[in-house]
């Protein structure tokens, strides 16, 4: 099933982002968080793209797809040549695979710039067009972000990267991770008077620790509230921050719900204990249905 269609149905859904593997320690954590969050009965869950492990990212889809009976996406992006990227795409389809997340992917390291292998697949808004242009049959996500992305110039640049993403034919929208719900209501503010219809999908994660915000801050641009950063900040161990990064989250998810957003998309790195718990309260607090 295309995933549009799930986030059009008039109740939110439930998502989470898993990690492709690279390496067999990974991919025995990661086959736990999947049984653990599979009890969740999660609507949709998406993996990402490794360069060295793509085959990973697809294997792993197809198996969740029919072992936990999960509609899966898989994540693509622009790291290939075209002739590569239809071999995948076809393989998606050949597989019963529904939906892709089409991106344009990371730069190499934090300041290095993103090279493309083929110069007509530079941007993610590439790809989707990529992807609708060659007539494959797939539900096609993208992404977006709520505040400036670092290497955008600005606001603006940014927001007129996501139009092209949906005029290429991109069905729906994930946001990078956020911790401030004013810059994702402003952002469908904006997405809405501009003529965006396509729904728009909070992207959150909640803090595991002090070093992974400082990573997850640099590459996302997402700034984090002074009242939470302050409680960070005096907080004696990271299990402390976790707690803090729990309770943060559902209090957004709680205002992103009762706002009527089409689904809450939860970044796991391939942890299955935070979300459990903010799904918990929620379904405790009956903003979701258990």
């Amino acid at each position: 099933m295309r995933i549009a269609h799930l986030l059009n149905r008039g109740r939110p859904t439930v998502s989470f982002e898993f990690m492709a593997p690279r390496d067999e320690d990974e991919v025995l954590i990661l086959e736990r968080t999947v049984a653990a969050l599979a009890g969740h009965a999660p609507d949709w869950v998406s993996v990402t793209y490794r360069v060295r492990t793509g085959e990973k990212t697809l294997e792993l889809v197809t198996r969740i797809k029919r072992q936990y009976h999960i509609e899966s996406m898989a994540h693509l992006t622009c790291a290939n040549t075209r002739d590569e990227t239809r071999r995948i795409l076809n393989w998606m389809e050949r597989e019963g695979i529904a939906n892709v997340l089409a991106l344009r992917g990371d730069p190499p390291g934090p300041a290095q710039p993103f090279q493309p292998v083929d110069p007509e697949l530079a941007h993610g808004s590439d790809l989707v067009a990529f992807v609708r242009g060659n007539g494959y049959r797939l539900g096609i996500g993208a992404a977006c972000s709520a505040e400036k992305h670092p290497e955008s110039p600005d606001r603006e640049h940014e927001f007129r990267y996501m139009q092209l993403k949906v005029e290429a034919g991109a069905d729906f929208l994930i946001t990078q991770l956020f911790f401030d719900n004013r810059f994702y209501f402003d952002l469908i503010a904006r997405a809405r008077a501009a003529g965006i219809k396509v729904p728009i999908v909070p992207g959150l994660m909640p803090i595991p620790s002090r070093r992974s915000l400082a990573f997850v801050t640099q590459m996302s641009g997402a700034t984090v509230p002074d009242q939470l950063q302050q409680a960070i900040d005096v907080a004696p161990d990271d299990e402390a921050i976790r707690k803090l990064g729990v309770e943060h989250c559902i209090r957004q998810c709680a205002e992103l719900l009762e706002a009527g957003v089409p689904g809450l998309h939860f970044y796991t790195f391939n942890r299955a204990r935070a979300a459990s718990e903010i799904l918990g309260a929620l379904r405790g607090q009956q903003l979701l249905a258990s």
